[in-house]
C-alpha cells in the first residue's frame, strides 16, 4: 500500500544536442518531464523560449488533407524521412502545385452553379412572358420590377389609381409571381405602395438573355454543362488524392510529432551553450532510460533522491496488484497521496466491496453484475469493469447468507437444511436489530481501524500532532474507543465499567490532551509551551473558546459517523423490502404476466438500488473513513510519450 519509488534526473547536454536528447527521453517513454524552468533561474538557466516552426506546417497539410478529401490521421511517422521545416515545405509544394489550379476551378465552377441555380430558380416563374429581357431592363423611361407578392394581396392591387400595371405570370397556393411597370419618376411612390402589400422582389442577373424562356432553358444547359466539369475536377483532384494519400498521411504524422517534440524544446533550460531538463522516472525504469541517451554525445544523466531538488515535486505513481488495482480510479477522485504517502487503493477495495455485499445481497443479481461487468471492462471502462466484477462476486457471497436469489428468499432453504445449518439465511425483517447492530459494529470498526492507519502515517511523516494528540491520533483512538467500550458494557452486556480511574485516564486525560494538542505538541517539540504556533499572540479566553467549539466539533464527528454506518443495515433492509414489493406485486398478475413483472422487477431494483448503494459507499468511504487517515494533494505521474504529443484531428 505505497506509491512507486521515484527519481530524480537531471539531464545536461550541449545545447545542439538537444533535440537527440528529447527524442531519447521521447523513446524512453518513462520520463515525467517538469513543467517550466523557472525554479532554475538560480543556477543561471533561463527557459528557452522559442517559435514552433512545425505548427504552421501542420496546420497546412491538414488544410491539404481536408482539401483532397484524404484521412490526416493513421499513418506511420517512422516511413516519412523528412526533418526540417525546409524539407516539409518542398513536399507541401510539390503536392499543393498540382491541387491549387484544380481547387481553384472547382471553386468558380462552385460559385457558377449556384448563381445560375439561383437564376433559373427566379426565371421559372416567369416564363409565361414571352419579351426580350435584355431590352426591358434598357427602356428609358419605364421601371420595371420582377418578383411575387401574397395572392390575397394581389387582388387588392385594383384598388389602387396610380400608374403601374402589374402582369402575373405564374401562381402557387401562397404567392402570384409576376412584374409591375411604372414610370421612372413614380417608381419610389409605387415601390413604396408594394412593399405595403409585401411585394418581394426578385433581382434578374445581368447574363440573364432573352425571353424567360429561353433564359431558362439556356440556364439548365449550362448548369448541367457546369456540373459535368465540376465532375471533372472532382476526378481529378482525387487521382492527385490517391497518389499522394499514404505521403501525406505519414507527413502529417511526422509533423506532429516533431511540433509536439519541439515544444518540449520550452520546458529545457538554457545557459549559454548548454542546456538542462529536469524529471522524474520509477527507479525500476533507470537501465532503461539510460540505455535510450546510450550514443548520444555529451549528454550527461545525474541520478538524485526525489526530494532533492526543492522545487520539483515528484510525482505519484500508486502501486497496487491485480486484485486492488480497478479501486485506483476511487482514490483519484478524492485526490492522489503525496509522494511516499499512504495509498489506501487497497484498503478501499476490501471495504467497499464488503460494504457493497452487505447492502446488496443477492445471488442472483449479483451474477448478474459479474457478467455485465465483462462488457463494460471492454467497452467503457476497464477500472470500472473491474470494480462491477469484485462488486459482484461479494454480492453474491452475502446473497447466500441472506437466502436471497432474485430477490426469492426460500429458495436456499433446501441447501441449508441439506448440510445442517440451522442459523442460515439471514432473513433480513426477522433479524433486524442483529442487522443494525452489526452496521455501527462495521462502523466502529473502520472508523478505529481508519484512526489506526493514521497514527501510523502521522508518525512516519513525523507529525507529533496528528499522531499523538489529535482526535484521530492516539489520544482520540483512546477516548473514542473508551466510550465505545462503555456503551456496549453498560447497554448490552450489563457491565459496570465506568469508575472513576476509567473516566479519568481513559477519557478525561485524552480529552484534555486533545483540547491542548497544539500547546502540548509545541512542548514536545521545542520544549517550551505556548498556546499557538504561530506568531499572533493567542489569550487564555480565546484558546479556551476556540478550542470548545472544536471539542464540540470533534465529539460530534465521533457520533454522526458512527451513526452513519446505520445506512449499511438500512440498505439491507430496503433491499429486501423493495423485492417484497416485486414478489406481491407478482402474486397480482396472471400467470402470464408474473415474468413479466419478475424481469422487470429485478432489472429497476438492481439499476436504480445498485447505482444509490454506490455512492453511498463512496460517502463512506470519503467522509467517514478518508477523512480520518488520508493526506491528499500529490501530482499526477505523466510519462511523456510519443503519443502523448498527438492532436485530435
Amino acid at each position: 500500500m505505497a506509491t512507486e519509488k521515484m527519481e530524480l534526473v537531471n539531464i545536461n547536454g550541449r545545447l545542439e544536442r538537444l533535440d537527440d536528447a528529447i527524442s531519447a527521453l521521447l523513446e524512453s517513454g518513462s520520463f515525467h518531464i517538469e513543467e517550466g524552468f523557472t525554479h532554475g533561474a538560480s543556477s543561471g538557466y533561463k527557459p528557452l523560449n522559442e517559435k514552433n516552426p512545425y505548427a504552421p506546417l501542420l496546420k497546412r497539410f491538414l488544410t491539404l488533407c481536408t482539401g483532397l478529401e484524404c484521412e490526416a490521421g493513421g499513418g506511420d511517422k517512422s516511413k516519412c524521412k523528412l526533418t526540417s521545416p525546409e524539407e516539409f515545405e518542398q513536399l507541401y509544394d510539390k503536392i499543393f502545385t498540382h491541387y491549387s489550379e484544380l481547387e481553384r476551378k472547382k471553386s468558380e465552377l462552385d460559385k457558377d452553379i449556384a448563381l445560375r441555380s439561383e437564376a433559373s430558380l427566379q426565371t421559372a416563374h416567369l416564363k409565361g412572358m414571352n419579351e426580350d429581357l435584355t431590352r426591358l431592363f434598357e427602356l428609358e423611361y419605364i421601371s420595371i420590377r420582377f418578383g411575387k407578392l401574397p395572392s390575397d394581396n394581389a387582388k387588392k392591387l385594383e384598388y389602387f389609381d396610380r400608374n403601374f400595371f402589374f402582369f402575373p405570370f405564374d401562381e402557387d397556393m401562397n404567392y402570384t409571381y409576376g412584374m409591375y411597370v411604372c414610370p421612372k419618376n413614380e417608381k419610389e411612390e409605387i415601390d413604396e405602395i408594394f412593399r405595403t402589400l409585401f411585394f418581394e422582389r426578385t433581382r434578374i442577373p445581368d447574363f440573364v438573355k432573352g425571353s424567360a424562356s429561353k433564359a431558362y432553358s439556356d440556364l439548365q444547359s449550362e448548369i448541367e454543362q457546369d456540373k459535368k466539369d465540376l465532375e471533372l475536377t472532382h476526378g481529378q483532384i482525387k487521382e492527385i488524392s490517391e497518389r499522394y494519400r499514404e505521403e501525406l498521411k505519414n507527413a502529417c504524422e511526422r509533423l506532429r510529432y516533431l511540433k509536439g517534440a519541439y515544444s518540449l524544446r520550452r520546458k529545457a533550460g538554457v545557459l549559454k551553450d548548454k542546456f538542462l531538463i529536469k524529471g522524474f522516472i520509477p527507479a525500476k525504469d533507470k537501465d532503461k532510460l539510460t540505455a535510450a541517451f546510450k550514443g548520444i554525445e555529451g549528454a550527461e544523466l545525474t541520478f538524485l533522491p526525489p526530494d532533492s531538488d526543492g522545487g520539483c515535486k515528484p510525482p505519484t505513481i500508486l502501486k497496487n496488484g491485480i486484485l486492488t488495482r480497478p479501486f485506483k480510479m476511487l482514490v483519484g477522485m478524492y485526490g492522489l497521496p503525496t509522494y511516499g504517502g499512504f495509498d489506501p487503493t487497497a484498503f478501499v477495495a476490501i471495504t467497499y466491496s464488503l460494504l457493497f455485499g452487505i447492502m446488496f445481497g443477492d445471488l442472483g443479481q449479483g451474477l448478474l453484475i459479474v457478467l455485465l461487468s465483462i462488457p463494460v471492462g471492454k467497452k467503457l471502462s476497464k477500472d470500472m469493469g473491474g470494480m462491477m466484477l469484485r462488486c459482484g462476486l461479494c454480492s453474491m457471497v452475502f446473497g447466500t447468507l441472506y437466502g436471497s436469489v432474485f430477490g426469492v428468499e426460500d429458495m436456499l432453504d433446501p441447501v441449508y437444511e441439506n448440510i445442517g445449518v440451522d442459523f442460515l439465511p439471514l432473513r433480513a425483517f426477522e433479524s433486524t436489530n442483529f442487522i443494525l447492530f452489526t452496521a455501527v459494529g462495521i462502523g466502529i470498526f473502520l472508523i478505529a481501524v481508519s484512526m489506526l492507519i493514521n497514527i501510523v502515517t502521522s508518525f512516519k511523516r513525523h507529525d507529533i500532532e496528528s499522531a499523538v494528540f489529535g482526535c484521530n491520533g492516539i489520544c482520540g483512538l483512546v477516548f473514542y474507543g473508551s466510550i465505545v467500550f462503555a456503551v456496549v458494557a453498560t447497554m448490552m452486556l450489563d457491565m459496570e465499567v465506568m469508575s472513576g480511574a476509567f473516566v479519568l485516564f481513559l477519557i478525561v486525560i485524552p480529552a484534555v490532551c486533545i483540547f491542548c494538542r497544539v500547546p502540548f505538541t509545541i512542548l514536545v517539540k521545542y520544549k517550551k509551551w505556548k498556546l499557538s504556533d504561530t506568531d499572533e499572540k493567542m489569550t487564555v479566553g480565546g484558546f479556551i473558546v476556540e478550542n470548545l467549539f472544536e471539542m464540540f466539533e470533534f465529539v460530534l464527528s465521533y457520533i454522526s459517523n458512527t451513526m452513519s454506518f446505520l445506512r449499511v443495515g438500512g440498505f439491507v433492509m430496503s433491499h429486501a423490502g423493495m423485492m417484497l414489493v416485486v414478489m406481491t406485486l407478482m402474486d397480482g398478475m396472471s400467470k402470464i404476466g408474473q415474468p413479466i413483472i419478475f424481469v422487470i422487477g429485478n432489472l429497476f431494483v438492481m439499476a436504480m438500488e445498485g447505482m444509490i448503494v454506490a455512492i453511498q459507499i463512496i460517502r463512506l468511504e470519503f467522509y467517514e473513513i478518508f477523512s480520518r487517515f488520508y493526506v491528499s494533494g500529490g501530482k499526477e505521474y505523466v510519462p511523456t510519450t510519443a503519443e502523448l504529443l498527438k492532436e485530435d484531428i
